[in-house]
């Protein structure tokens, strides 16, 4: 099997891993420099950045995927009538067009459908293609052939293995929270910590103040998805490394509080329930149009 590092590129934090078929291999998580991405656009820091990771963690992967948070992006989930498959490509782009409020030249679109007894039920998301450009190009300065992108929460939801429900990633400088309902992100949203890493019961409390503040304003933006005590909570990350972590997420989160399982072999001490996001970004999608272009230009190709 071809070996693969899947990089998950958050506003401050930088996690990578490297997976050989459905063995993980190595990993490495990192802070960001300040600077090393300015509006959702890479700097030479970045490049730096993935470059050292790579090099300190042994990895020896030269193809990678990447998932990357909603800054730059946006996404819109709507229906279609039903349609002979060789219709519907044409229909999603004309109907992403009229609702994503950037010029269809400036974006690189992509989008799943699900065919039911009514059409199809379209999710679709697009990205600023100066910034998915600028990534691929900082990636690939680190030594790095991307070829594949992809928007974290979506990777973060198929990693866990959630179809519905809240997921809450906790990392060392930031977190994020995505509601899945039948199979498609209803919100998300990455959310900068400002305790220190080392100050754990500090970091609980602003994961505490922000969720319940976000499920508040989810509860108001999409009330058709119920949100009660009986929902369950995936966690991610920190969580899995505290002594008694579940238990003290339960007496701040009035969730049914769930740790995903992992699907891959994994060696003995790897960190694996740090790095959803890049299993996720591993298992296959079947998302169409991807966020990246081909080396033939902004060719339309089956991801």
């Amino acid at each position: 099997m071809t070996r693969v590092c899947a990089i998950d590129l958050g506003a401050r934090e930088l996690k990578l891993m490297e997976a050989d078929g459905r063995l993980l291999t190595y990993h490495a998580e990192v802070l960001l420099p300040d600077g090393a991405l300015i509006d959702g656009m890479p700097t030479p820091l970045l490049t730096a950045a993935v470059r050292g990771a790579v090099e300190a963690g042994g990895f020896t992967a030269t193809r990678a995927r990447v998932a990357i948070a909603e800054t730059g992006t946006a996404f819109r989930d709507f229906r279609l009538p039903a349609l002979r498959d060789s219709e519907l490509s044409r229909a999603v782009m004309f109907e992403g067009r009229r609702q994503v409020p950037m010029t269809a030249a400036d974006v690189y679109f992509a989008w799943n459908a699900i065919r039911d007894a009514d059409g199809y039920a379209v999710y679709l998301a697009a990205a600023r293609r100066e910034m998915i450009d600028a990534l691929i190009a900082a990636v690939a300065a680190a030594g790095l052939q991307v070829e594949r992108m992809d928007l974290k929460p979506l990777a973060l939801a198929r990693g866990m293995g959630v179809a519905d429900g809240l997921l809450l990633e906790w990392g060392a400088a930031e977190a994020t929270l995505v509601l899945m309902a039948r199979g498609r992100p209803r919100f998300f949203r990455t959310f900068l910590l400002d305790a220190p890493a080392d100050d754990v019961e500090a970091q609980l409390d602003e994961l505490a103040l922000s969720l319940n503040a976000l499920i508040k304003f989810i509860r108001g933006s999409a009330s058709d998805v119920p949100i009660t005590s009986a929902t369950p909570l995936f966690l991610g990350g920190r969580f899995s490394f505290l002594p008694d972590g579940p238990q003290r997420a339960e007496q701040r989160f009035d969730f049914r509080v769930t740790l995903p399982t992992t699907r891959f072999t994994v060696p003995p001490g790897f960190p694996w329930e740090a790095h959803f996001a890049g299993a996720g970004l591993i298992q296959q999608s079947r998302w169409r149009n991807r966020l990246t272009p081909s080396q033939g230009g902004d060719t339309r190709v089956a991801a």
